[in-house]
């Protein structure tokens, strides 16, 4: 290993991720900054890995409130936007929701202002057990498009990573507290030490990669070099009892890169390759869920005179808990409705679609007021011919079981009815829908 070779040719290909919600930033300058983490360039043109939890308030959204401890005392909190949290019994006050977006800041130098900012957004995020995420640059901080290359890192195989062979970790701990301003000044830290050997207590499915070198908070999404040089990990956790590191194999990411064909090709041709161990490593893209303000929380809580939510006994739940359970369509998805769900007003039962290109539906599943209690939507799309609908698709797609809806895209090219039935993932009838489309006139 040559850490001196591995900051000359790969430190601009490292970065800082910095979350800021844009919205509050523009009410108060300053106001906007939520957290960081690190990551690295994968590809040329701006494609990042990092961690899942590094990036996910980007995705679920964030919830800034305050919750009562075991002995009562109130805390003030700032975590990923989850219905668990509003529904705590122990639940106060919501005071803020809102969507982060991934600032990534870049060195070109060795002093602490020799830096480059960009906006990013998540493009591909794990939903099993990997902590993994894929970001893309989209313009410098003021908007304007970016046509320079971005330093790529390049990819080992962290299944042939061999117990007391050199790791190098790379990225910016968090050395110090503060505004977003001081954290821009916290600079890139290298951390040497040995593959300790492997966990699959943290995580049974795939397993992690233990090391020695030191990872703190802030090194989540960096890089960990072996003794080739290359990246073989993704710096991700620090054990609980002891300061032993835990660094996700980089090959978990051929899965996360999955949801981009394209962009999964390329990194194959990079040298990724499909970790031989995965059981339920799988990825989603990078859209915005659904969020209640902090005004509909406070309100439908009617803080100030709780009582405890009841959490249903799902156990006991059988087909009848879909009962209220529809499928319904629209041409517009929540990110194109101020991420709010269509209205009754959007929603459609025929489409029209070009005769060339085709068309894009919009599917609901739809179990209000009812959670989804699911984490995996299953849909059979059949398509009708002479008078008889015939099987088309199948499709399965993870869903979040505390969220009473899912969405999908569905595209269509041909003038036709189409049904869709959706199930759970253990096999329980959830709802049917039917819609129809029809070639545009010229």
């Amino acid at each position: 290993m040559d850490t001196k070779l591995i900051v000359s040719k790969y430190s601009k290909g490292v970065v800082k991720i910095l979350l800021q919600d844009s919205v509050q930033e523009k009410k108060k300058k300053g106001s906007g900054y939520i957290g960081r983490g690190s990551g690295f360039f994968v590809s040329e043109d701006g494609y990042i890995f990092t961690n899942r939890h590094v990036v996910e308030m980007c995705v679920k959204g964030y919830i800034d409130y305050d919750l009562k401890d075991k002995s009562g005392t109130t805390r003030s909190n700032l975590d990923s936007y989850s219905d668990e949290i509003v529904n705590d019994k122990n639940f106060v006050k919501a005071f803020r929701t809102g969507y982060a977006t991934p600032i990534i800041q870049v060195y070109h130098g060795a002093n602490e202002t020799d830096y480059k900012l960009y906006v990013a957004e998540v493009v591909a995020i794990g939903m099993g057990a990997f902590d993994g995420a894929i970001l893309k640059v989209l313009s410098d901080i003021d908007g304007n498009p970016v046509d320079e290359k971005f330093k790529a890192l390049p990819i080992g195989n962290s299944d042939e990573t061999q117990q007391g062979e050199e790791l190098c970790v790379y990225g910016f701990p968090q050395q110090f507290g503060g505004n977003h301003d001081l954290m821009l000044l916290d600079m890139s830290t290298l951390s040497m030490g040995i593959m300790s050997g492997l966990d699959f207590v943290f995580n049974k499915d795939y397993g992690y990669i233990k090391t020695d070198a030191e990872i703190h908070g802030g090194n989540s999404g960096g890089p960990v070099f072996d003794e080739n040089n290359e990246v073989i990990g993704i710096a991700t956790a620090k054990g609980t009892k002891t300061n032993i590191g835990l660094v996700g194999g980089i090959n978990g990411m051929y899965y996360i890169a999955a949801s981009n064909p394209e962009l999964q090709e390329k990194l194959i041709r990079k040298g990724l390759v499909a970790p031989k161990r995965s059981f339920s490593i799988n990825t989603t893209t990078g859209k915005k869920q659904p969020i209640k303000t902090a005004y509909q929380i406070n309100s439908s809580m009617n803080i100030g005179n709780k009582t405890p939510v009841k959490k249903p006994n799902y156990t006991s739940f059988s087909s009848s808990y879909y009962s209220k359970a529809k499928i319904w369509f629209s041409n517009i998805s929540p990110e194109e409705n101020n991420n709010y769900i269509p209205s009754k007003s959007k929603r459609y039962t025929s489409f029209t679609i070009d005769r060339q290109k085709g068309g894009k539906i919009w599917v609901y599943v739809d179990n209000y007021p009812n959670k989804l209690n699911t984490s995996q939507i299953k849909v059979n799309v059949y398509k009708k011919s002479n008078n008889k609908y015939i099987e088309h698709k199948k499709l399965v797609y993870n869903s979040n079981s505390t969220l009473d809806n899912f969405y999908f895209d569905f595209s269509s090219y041909e003038a036709t009815w189409y049904k869709f039935n959706a199930f759970s993932k253990e096999g329980k009838y959830i709802a049917t829908g039917y819609c129809s489309t029809s070639y545009k006139l010229n």
